[in-house]
């Protein structure tokens, strides 16, 4: 793998030639089938993960046996830094939602690009900041909200990290499974299809293909709600 290939990562943008390197000499691919499991929670953590192409869902199953939707990665992000750091096992389950190509690094190799370069343990740390920051909030929604305001947080999220504005005045995002979104706010399919729909019907919101268009006055709307 060309060591350029990792400059496209937020995480090793400040890294010179040598350094890139020897993060590539030590970094294998590896390739998974849509809806095939990562990894699962519970399970001993020895391997950093970076997404090159494809999407992932970060999951945990409730006591009653429900999937629960954490949050969605796709390329660029990386995940299973925890385990790695803390030496506990994998706290929740990741799954390839479309053909998946990762980029991995084992235990002993992360621990030592971190120990030799502060930029990238700086920017972990803000990652993680970040997660722990949009964790805190997903649980205040799902204490404080009605279905309505949590799935207008979910658009608004899913606007900010996968949307393309469009000269049209609407912002295009790969759409979602109802039952995903449903996972995700904690409420039932079928309540968040009359949501969806009452948005369609009020053109807030369009459908089309595998594509949804979230018109950017409605999440000007959401916004203010919140």
């Amino acid at each position: 793998m060309h060591p350029a290939f990792f400059r496209k990562f937020l995480l090793f943008a400040e890294l010179d030639d040598r350094e890139l390197a020897a993060i590539a000499a030590v970094a294998k691919p590896r390739r998974y089938a849509k809806d095939e499991v990562v990894f699962h929670a519970d399970e001993a953590g020895d391997v950093f993960c970076l997404i090159r192409e494809g999407r992932v869902k970060v999951t945990m199953t409730s006591p009653e046996g429900k999937e629960i939707i954490l949050s969605t990665m796709g390329p660029g992000d990386f995940f299973g830094e925890m385990s790695l750091i803390d030496n506990e096992p994998r706290s929740a389950s990741v799954i390839a939602t479309e053909r998946l190509d990762l980029v991995t690094i084992w235990r002993t190799d992360f621990l030592q690009i971190l120990s030799e370069n502060f930029s990238i343990t700086r920017k972990l740390l803000a990652v993680l900041s970040r997660r722990l920051r949009e964790a805190s909030a997903r649980i205040e929604s799902l204490a404080t909200m009605d279905v309505y305001g949590r799935l207008a947080r979910y658009f608004l999220d899913l606007a900010a990290q996968q949307g393309k504005i469009l000269d049209n005045g609407y912002v295009s995002v790969v759409r979602p499974t109802h039952q995903s979104i449903a996972n995700t706010i904690g409420t039932s399919r079928e309540t968040v299809s009359r949501l969806i729909h009452d948005l369609m019907k009020q053109n807030l919101l369009l459908s089309e293909g595998k594509t949804i268009y979230l018109k950017k006055d409605a999440l000007e709307q959401f916004r203010a709600e919140l």
